[in-house]
């Protein structure tokens, strides 16, 4: 998910926003919060220091345009290989499946989260694109989640609590995978995430028995 350096510099007026974007999730996934400065940002980019506040109002612009642009980037990955499955239950196996392939189960990447979480209590950009940005995410497993219970035929189930727990196991996940590399296997957490509705599907059943 994280672009790498460009190897040719001259393009054209219309991209450089794109350029910095990349430029600014290279420098937090290499450095951190130190990655946070326009002049490490424009020195990976190749360009001045000056081109950050002639395409942005600032610094904070530029790093949530980064953070909108990567979350997007995830989600749209995620549901692309949503795409290919058919059926409800499959569809799930393939979200969870993408949410621990390389591209997005990436040390690097969820580094780069770390740094965005942590500015969100003094980032009012920040946060709106946080609370837009993950709505659609849990929008996207409810949807699924929905489409099971009809299938399976659920009596009352309530769509949006099952995403709320789901979608936080997949970050607790996520989180932990990028914090201690190697603690778990991708499959592993593919099939902590299948255990999770295989468990709800037998509640749901007992329920109807």
């Amino acid at each position: 998910m994280i672009k790498p350096e460009p190897k040719f510099r001259r393009v054209q007026p219309q991209t450089r926003r794109g350029l910095l974007v990349d430029a600014t999730l290279r420098c937090l996934a290499a450095h951190g919060h130190a990655g946070v400065s326009a002049r490490r940002i424009a020195a990976e980019a190749g360009v001045s220091p000056g081109l950050i506040n002639h395409h942005y109002a600032g610094i904070e612009e530029l790093i949530a345009a980064a953070y909108e642009t990567a979350s997007v980037d995830i989600l749209d990955n995620i549901l692309e290989h949503v795409a290919t499955a058919a059926g409800p239950r499959a569809r799930l196996t393939a979200f969870f499946e993408a949410s621990f392939a390389p591209r997005v189960f990436d040390p690097k990447l969820i580094n780069i989260w770390v740094v965005f979480w942590s500015m969100l209590p003094h980032a009012p950009a920040l946060k709106e694109i946080q609370k837009r940005t993950f709505s659609d995410y849990r929008a996207s497993l409810e949807r699924e989640l929905a489409a099971l219970a009809g299938e399976e035929g659920f009596v009352d189930f309530d769509a949006r609590r099952a995403a709320l727990g789901l979608s936080s196991l997949l970050d607790g996940l996520w989180l932990d995978g990028g914090l201690n590399p190697g603690g778990f296997q991708p499959a592993e957490g593919v099939t902590v995430c299948e255990d999770w509705v295989d468990g709800l599907v037998a509640r749901e059943r007992a329920r109807r028995a």
